[in-house]
């Protein structure tokens, strides 16, 4: 059974002050040349014709029929672009990218996926706690990011999507790993590991790669619109997301759910015995068992119920 646990201590920690926990499986890819912006912008769904140093924005590739083949978080700098990439799979988001390269691109590439941390503080107060660890006391945009000096170590702060109010990135250079968690763990934070971020996010509905996020999926299906610009030219997939977009119509929607018993990530999810959707994650916590799933949207306006197998299903609103 494809479940995971969350600590109660660690629940409540995340609920009423933050978390602390390692994302450093995320994949980090820099992106430099004077087509930087161009091609990102001709591959993905969001308008990137340029962004100043310590901007930052959230993109999604998708294949020629507007499928999700990953999401990246963005961030510019005077000369490059770095991408977060979702877990492992920096090198293949790479290969992906250097395919649509032509003769004419100034654009090129450097995976530092390994030499990179990044810790994730999540929480109603994740700023208050990235302050307390020496950060600047700044309410940064979505995406957008600042870099400090402790020392010899550089670090940098990231907005990002959120869990309980707020969501932060502080990354750095693997060589500072154990020197910039002790600091975070200075402010008092609480260390969520792999199963109680699992569990969190699944409660924030954050969809998560390799689950959520697949060639099954086009990024509206997955509730991703804020990643999705419908007033730029073409890039790839645009026709099928842009025809979603305009019929006002989606097939199936990424929705949150509880169940009167376990469920395994995969299950399919019946409405009078007919097929209504999948589960895509689980987990078990303090208020039993949750999940994020795709669902027909003909069966979630109809309110029929929904099961797997003999455990009932409800939709969370």
């Amino acid at each position: 059974m494809t479940t995971s646990q969350i600590d109660p201590t660690v629940y409540q920690a995340a609920r009423e002050t933050a978390v602390l926990t390692d994302r450093s499986d995320l994949g980090v890819l820099i992106f430099s040349g004077e087509t930087r912006f161009d091609l990102l912008n001709r591959m993905s769904t969001q308008k990137i014709l340029s962004m100043d140093k310590g901007e930052g924005t959230a993109t999604i590739l998708t294949t020629d029929i507007g499928r999700i083949i990953d999401r990246l978080r963005l961030y510019a700098t005077n000369s490059t672009l770095y991408a977060l990439t979702s877990e492992n799979n920096g090198d293949n988001i790479a290969r992906y990218l250097m395919r649509f390269v032509f003769f004419q691109d100034d654009f090129r590439i450097q995976d530092v996926s390994n030499d990179t941390v990044i810790f994730g503080v999540y929480g109603p107060q994740a700023r208050q706690k990235v302050v307390e660890a020496g950060f600047p006391d700044e309410e940064l945009p979505l995406h957008h990011w600042r870099q400090v000096k402790f020392g010899e170590i550089t670090a940098y702060l990231h907005r990002t999507d959120p869990i309980h109010g707020a969501g932060y990135f502080v990354m750095g250079e693997e060589k500072d790993r154990e020197a910039l968690w002790q600091r975070l763990l200075d402010a008092s934070l609480v260390v969520a590991d792999a199963d109680a971020f699992n569990y969190l996010r699944i409660e924030a509905g954050l969809p998560r790669y390799g689950r959520e996020l697949t060639s099954d999926y086009i990024p509206l299906e997955a509730n991703l619109w804020d990643d999705v610009s419908f007033s730029k030219g073409c890039y790839i997939g645009q026709e099928i997301i842009a025809r979603m977009e305009s019929r006002g119509r989606l097939a199936k929607k990424l929705v949150q759910l509880t169940a009167d018993g376990l469920l395994e990530a995969g299950s399919n999810l019946q409405a009078n015995g007919k097929n209504a959707g999948t589960v895509t994650s689980t987990a078990v916590g303090p208020h039993g068992t949750i999940g994020l799933g795709y669902v027909k949207t003909s069966v979630l306006d109809s309110e029929n119920e929904l099961m797997v197998g003999d455990t009932a299903v409800h939709v969370q609103s």
